[in-house]
């Protein structure tokens, strides 16, 4: 998905609009005025939709969100009106964004749920340029492993030079025998008290092995997002000469030269930026190797380019977001997280629902995994801070699986694992089993903020916590 080159009329077509029009005659300093007085208007419907991924069968039944992706400017205030054609209800997380805490989307702690046939407008201002998206956090083990998801990008003021733009979602599904998404699998508790839900029909962009044209000798920004829902996926790179200029939608301050392999966990983002070789034509495969057999994702397909250097300057930074910084800074608060539970495990009791149960017990309320002895959401938070300080939390994976953090409305910065360079901020990170690290972060906007494993799975089964913010 080339977002340099898709027509902005495909997108109207689902209902999205910017206001005001841009009015003829004005200064610059007059449209710059205008500009920052706009309202970004934007239409989502949650609905069911259908993918042409077989050929020898019907079409594959999905939920989405009506459009391909969601495209937003930064500093211009925004509404999105979802609406809720489905059967259940569900919410919409922006997920990376910096929003008020009851635009957070998490249904049950910052809203109420949409009902089918209602709708609701999420208000924010995109405070940061990156690589982002919108999923549903309401039976998300469910809602994402439909496709209740949706790529948001917010573009830079000024945009990055590069030929292409290209956008690379990731994702698995489980589909049957008939070409269906296995849902008499979703609740499985041997999957959520081991890795999570796997797929076993990789999908890029929702598509089957989709080409990315590109011309020999160019230079593509890749943005890649990890939609599974428990699936670590690893992108083989191929030797291509590349560096990574943002994760998480932040960008480095420095870009990272890479030529290897990129692990990314579920929920995370990486832009790289990618040089095609000249002397490349054709097809030219993107591989996934996360599992035992090597896959292929997507193709490059090269067209001839035109004259161009034969030596490239490195890439330049992405211009920085305002996110505070924390050099130098003490934590004002500090606070341990334990993660216990999950097969082999050996968790023998954990309190639920303000009860002390044992692991038979919790099991039967489909709880396998403990955040400091807590199986989902405690009463009280992991801790409380004032907007403004300094917040540091030491996480310990005391289990046999890997698990993705992730914390609501905050980026953060972490240390103690060497898997990512020191600086880099995050909203998601990878844990490995008996793994130790510490994130640290302002707290931001007054509210009420999950932290959770974004193998969704661990989550519906115990791996939810939240800090409070004050103002």
């Amino acid at each position: 998905m080339d977002l340099k080159r898709r027509a902005f009329l495909r997108l109207a077509g689902t209902g999205i609009c910017t206001l005001p029009l841009t009015i003829s005659g004005l200064t610059q300093a007059g449209q710059a005025a205008a500009k920052k007085q706009a309202v970004q208007q934007r239409l989502i419907t949650l609905e069911p939709e259908q993918a042409e991924w077989f050929s020898q069968s019907p079409p594959t039944d999905l939920w989405g969100m009506g459009q391909d992706i969601l495209e937003l400017e930064q500093h211009v205030p925004a509404e999105i009106t979802v609406r809720n054609r489905l059967p259940d209800p569900s919410s919409v997380h922006w997920h990376g964004m910096r929003v008020p805490n009851n635009m957070d989307g998490a249904s049950g702690l910052t809203q109420q749920a949409i009902e089918p046939g209602s709708s609701h407008t999420y208000r924010f201002t995109p405070r940061d340029a990156g690589t982002y998206w919108a999923h549903s956090h309401h039976n998300t083990y469910e809602q994402l492993a439909r496709g209740l998801y949706l790529p948001l990008i917010v573009e830079e003021s000024t945009p990055y030079p590069v030929d292409h733009d290209h956008l690379l979602v990731l994702d698995d599904w489980r589909v049957n025998s008939t070409g269906q998404l296995d849902l008499e699998s979703l609740g499985s508790m041997h999957e959520w008290t081991h890795g999570g839900r796997m797929g076993n029909l990789l999908t890029v962009n929702r598509e089957i092995t989709p080409r990315l044209q590109v011309e020999a000798g160019s230079r593509t920004r890749l943005r890649i997002l990890n939609a599974a829902n428990s699936r670590i996926m690893t992108l083989e790179l191929n030797g291509l000469q590349s560096w990574i200029i943002a994760k998480d939608g932040q960008p480095l301050t420095k870009p990272l030269k890479t030529n290897g392999s990129l692990t990314i966990a579920p929920a995370e983002r990486y832009d790289l930026i990618v040089d095609i070789p000249a002397d490349w034509q054709g097809e030219q495969p993107i591989y996934e190797t996360s599992s035992k057999t090597q896959l292929t994702g997507a193709f490059w397909q090269v067209i001839p380019g035109n004259e161009r250097s034969a030596v490239r300057q490195d890439p330049q930074s992405l211009p920085a977001n305002p996110v505070p910084v924390l050099q130098g800074k003490q934590p004002d608060q500090q606070a341990q997280l334990l993660m216990t539970g999950g097969a082999m495990g050996g968790m023998r009791s954990a309190v639920y629902r303000n009860t002390r149960m044992s692991a038979q017990k919790l099991s039967v309320n489909k709880q396998a995994w403990a955040f400091n002895g807590v199986a989902n959401l405690p009463d009280t938070p992991l801790l409380s801070a004032r907007s403004g300080e300094t917040v540091e939390i030491e996480i310990i994976n005391d289990t046999r699986w890997p698990h993705g953090m992730h914390l609501h409305g905050h980026h953060f910065q972490q240390h103690g694992s060497d898997r990512y360079e020191a600086g880099i901020w995050h909203d998601t990170v990878l844990m490995e089993k008996n793994e130790k690290l510490t994130i640290r972060f302002q707290a931001g906007e007054p509210g009420k903020w999950l932290l959770h494993c974004h193998m969704i799975e661990h989550q519906a089964a115990g791996m939810a916590t939240w800090i409070e913010v004050t103002a």
